[in-house]
């Protein structure tokens, strides 16, 4: 016997020494998932030399099967373990070494068997098996298997398996036949092939699961992240965007030793956010700034591309000691959810959290009530205005736009595809993709601003039928405008190398409020919608190169935020 036979049979025997120990309390910690035909419930068996159907629970763990019915051999791969059973023998081989499944490779009614504890052993799992009603049982705790076993029923269209995972509040608003519908893996991806890895991580929210897979139609990794609710049901899941992989690089100004993080939670309830709170070392009264997010699902660190730029001001604002809070966006953290929400509008994505920010800090033993401030980068910019109007308390001291859009919504967005277009056709780069979106925005600008149409009356072609509402509920907001009736110190920060936010828009800021004798403004040459650098001019291609803030934009809030008097 060799050694690694010698290992399997003791842990064997270790598993089964617990299994034995097991009482039907210790039994609650596991969900049991149906897999064949349903009966009376029972204890549920955890007995690791209980032979189970393979395709059934390798399936339920992310592997792929592929059967060749010529040597009546099973090839099963998750990532980097690739598994091959042969019907008859007692001998398998494991990522091309023999080793002992325990038992012989059985056939009973066209499926293949083996014993759970090889199963276990195999791919790292702990899962059990209830023989007298043909269910895999599953640790509350295995969130891994939880999650893969989850996306196996999507995967195979078994929407009504699939929503016994949810929570009591997920399950209320997404039935079987709504998931079939918005469940459109097929569509872009293909099926789910192979699992490639699953990765579990804790935040104050949730707990997350990111598994990546093969799949048919895309030739990298496909990533979608489960999340957990704390009574171990899935709460929401999210896929990000295919993007290409890159690698951050922590800024030269990053001293550790200068700050400590805390894990906080903005917000209660069903769209409660996890955050980070970056604290200066020492006693004191410290400043803060809030955070807030640009368009689309951000995580607490807008990270795009290879950059960071929420955790970079975070780090350097701290060598300052100017403390900083920062938050997953809710289309992030609770994406599905919000997508559900036929009438979620600017004020639910953005504005709501920021506000609730600022009361969280309110109550932080080591931050000064009187020096709470608010950054807006780009959307989160272009809503400052309406935060400043949310401030019932006037709690916030002072605020600052970090490339933030000065008109209407609509008509920004038509600006962002000019400019990009006008980059392109300078540097000589394709521009089809551009042309379309240019089209696309254009037809959006128009609809919005069209009179004949409002949220009462939704345009029925409109090309991002599922924002329609979005759109329509903030068409007569004009950030400049608003903010010329109001006051209070307000930064505003524009990169002249930006072509999402380009100059016109920080011009515009200076024409609207020329009046104001509160506002500072300031532009930097090279910096691009990122907050970074880049010699070249920025297209968007240059996000997936490695850039920081730099120490100039982390001094100038630094220092603006010093001579703040409120």
């Amino acid at each position: 016997m060799n050694e690694q036979s010698k290992l399997y049979q003791k842990l064997v025997i270790a598993s089964l020494a617990t299994s034995l120990t097991l009482t039907i309390a210790s039994a609650s910690a596991y969900a049991e998932v149906s897999t064949g035909s349903k009966s009376q419930a029972t204890a549920p068996s955890v007995n690791v030399l209980e032979l189970v159907p393979v395709r059934t629970v390798a399936e339920a763990l992310g592997a792929f099967i592929e059967w060749d019915e010529k040597t009546g051999a099973a090839k099963v791969t998750k990532g980097s373990t690739v598994l091959i059973l042969k019907i008859g023998e007692k001998n398998a081989t494991l990522n091309g070494k023999t080793i002992d499944v325990g038992q012989i490779v059985q056939i009973v009614n066209g499926n293949m068997y083996v014993p759970l504890g090889f199963i276990n052993q195999t791919f790292a799992s702990h899962i059990g098996w209830n023989n007298t009603q043909n269910k895999m049982i599953i640790a509350a705790d295995d969130y891994a298997a939880l999650a893969s076993s989850f996306l196996k029923e999507l995967n195979q269209n078994n929407m009504d398996d699939a929503v016994t995972y949810f929570g009591s509040g997920l399950k209320q608003k997404l039935p079987p036949e709504l998931l079939k519908k918005i469940w459109l893996g097929p569509q872009y991806f293909g099926h789910l092939k192979q699992q490639i890895s699953a990765q579990v991580d804790r935040n104050a929210v949730h707990t997350n699961v990111t598994l990546k897979y093969a799949t048919e139609k895309v030739p990298g990794p496909v990533e979608i992240i489960i999340r957990f609710d704390k009574n171990g049901l899935i709460d929401d899941f999210y896929i990000p965007p295919i993007l290409p992989s890159v690698t951050f690089n922590k800024p030269s100004y990053d001293n550790p030793a200068n700050y400590e993080e805390k894990e906080v939670v903005i917000g209660d309830g069903e769209f409660a956010l996890p955050g980070t709170l970056t604290m200066p070392i020492g006693e004191g009264s410290f400043p803060v700034v809030v955070l807030v997010q640009g368009a689309g699902p951000n995580d607490r660190d807008a990270t795009l591309g290879a950059a960071k730029p929420f955790q970079d001001l975070a780090v350097g604002l701290a060598n300052e000691k100017i403390a900083v809070l920062r938050y997953e966006k809710v289309t992030r953290e609770h994406n599905l959810k919000v997508a559900l929400n036929p009438k979620f509008t600017i004020k639910n994505e953005t504005v709501d959290d920021a506000i609730r920010a600022v009361e969280f800090l309110k109550g932080v033993k080591g931050i000064n009530p009187e020096k709470i401030f608010v950054a807006g980068h780009s959307q989160g910019g272009y809503t400052i205005p309406m935060i400043i109007n949310e401030d019932k308390n006037h709690d916030i001291a002072g605020t600052i736009i970090l490339a933030g859009p000065s008109e209407k919504f609509s008509d920004a967005i038509v600006n962002q595809s000019e400019e990009l277009l006008k980059r392109l056709k300078s540097l000589g780069k394709p521009t089809d993709a551009a042309e379309q979106s240019m089209v696309m925005w254009s037809s959006i600008a128009k609809y919005v601003n069209d009179s004949e149409y409002s949220i009462y009356n939704l345009p029925k072609e409109f090309p991002i039928p599922q924002q329609a509402y979005w759109f329509f509920e903030q068409r007569n907001y004009t950030p400049a405008e608003v903010a010329k009736k109001q006051k209070g110190s307000m930064l505003i920060l524009q990169g002249e190398n930006d072509w999402q936010v380009p100059m016109a828009q920080f011009e515009n800021w200076k024409k609207s409020l020329q009046n104001r004798q509160d506002v500072t403004y300031k532009t930097y040459p090279k910096v691009t919608h990122l907050l970074t650098e880049y010699d070249g001019v920025s297209t968007g291609a240059d996000y997936y190169q490695p850039s920081n803030v730099p120490l100039v934009i982390i001094n100038d809030i630094a220092n603006w935020i010093k001579n703040v008097r409120k």
